[in-house]
């Protein structure tokens, strides 16, 4: 009974000293005296007082009346204040807006990157990587694709830097995926994949290689119809060091570069290049399978299409090897490979093809004997 006494006689407290808007104004009034209230002389505050009042009135604000208490709020996104007992106290402060937000929120991600930029030129690349990761999600929270890309990039490089390859791939991935999103930067994305490709293949993973550069060319293919020759003829050299299907699919791959190279001067060299490999992969399917027609019906179907592959040393070998094997001429065979080897740059790949043959070829003399 006591309690409900006294609460009754505080509410008929609150309601009778609640203050009016007329407070409210008063109460605005003395704090913008305060705030120009700055020297020591009475007089010169009085002066500014005045001025700052004729120069700057009032903001606007809302006024509530709930009989107890009111709650006054200033416009727009101000502070909002209570009033009871006839005082006047901050009850919240400036309410921020969306781009007030969205600019801190943006000048902490500026700051981070900056801090990235610092730590990795001290060469500090774990504390680099952490910041850049954690830009990277800040930007990619906010819907900033690119800026996510190149931070994740970053990190990706500062990995790297550290020679963490495996947590390279992982951050060269999520800014790939980001570039390849948006066609602008399809080739940014195209030189992750190579880069992650060349990663793969230094760890000896050849196929996760080969599929980096899949995903590299499947881009260039978006792109114009001739970009991102050199990966190709790499995913070819790859494909036939990896060997079976694979193997298969770098013939086509190699027909495919001498197809875009032949109307294009600048690439031109291309063609007997690239159609040699492809052949030269061809002659070492022909010694395992011990038939040699698809040798020469490929061969010949490569100078129809294309006749500037006939002059070349490439098309030489390989048709003097088929011509030479079916004549049973074992030392011709052996020595077209071996001159071959010896006055060309050759792959891995290419060089076991050629000992391939050399070994078949000393078979088939053993056996003619």
């Amino acid at each position: 009974m006591l309690k409900f006494v006294l609460f009754t006689a505080l509410c008929f407290v609150c309601y009778k000293t609640n203050p009016d808007e007329k407070s409210f104004k008063k109460y605005m009034e003395q704090k913008r005296k305060e705030k120009t209230s700055t020297t020591n002389s009475k007089v010169l505050n009085k002066m500014n007082n005045l001025l700052s009042q004729a120069v700057a009135p009032l903001p606007d604000y809302t006024y509530q009346n709930y009989s107890v208490c009111s709650i006054c709020t200033v416009k727009p996104n101000g502070p909002t204040f209570l009033g009871i007992c006839n005082t006047w106290y901050p009850i919240s402060g400036e309410k921020r807006t969306e781009q007030q937000n969205e600019a801190e929120a943006e000048k902490k991600l500026e700051e981070m990157v900056i801090s990235g930029n610092r730590e990795k030129a001290n060469k500090n690349y774990n504390e680099a990587v952490k910041l850049y990761t954690k830009a990277a999600q800040g930007y990619e929270k906010d819907h900033n694709t690119y800026e996510a890309a190149i931070n994740y990039e970053n990190a990706f490089k500062s990995y790297q830097s550290d020679e963490n390859y495996s947590h390279a791939i992982d951050s060269a991935k999520n800014a790939a995926k980001l570039f390849a999103s948006q066609d602008r930067t399809y080739s940014r994305a195209a030189r992750l994949y190579e880069s992650m490709a060349q990663i793969s293949k230094k760890q000896k993973n050849l196929k996760g290689a080969y599929d980096n550069y899949t995903s590299a060319i499947n881009l260039y293919n978006k792109m114009d119809n001739n970009s991102g020759m050199q990966t190709r003829i790499a995913q070819g050299n790859l494909g036939a060091e990896i060997g079976g299907s694979y193997a298969e699919n770098a013939i086509n791959i190699f027909e495919d570069i001498a197809k875009r190279s032949v109307d294009e001067p600048l690439l031109k060299y291309n063609v007997s290049n690239s159609l040699g490999k492809a052949s030269l992969i061809t002659l070492n399917k022909c010694v395992t399978k011990n038939n040699f027609n698809v040798l020469t019906n490929t061969l010949g179907k490569y100078i129809r299409d294309y006749p500037v592959f006939e002059d070349s040393a490439e098309y030489n070998l390989c048709h003097d090897v088929d011509l030479a094997l079916s004549n049973n001429d074992i030392e011709k065979v052996m020595d077209l490979c071996n001159k071959y080897k010896q006055t060309h740059s050759l792959t891995e790949w290419e060089t076991s093809i050629l000992n391939n043959v050399i070994e078949y070829a000393d078979k088939k003399d053993i056996s003619i004997l």
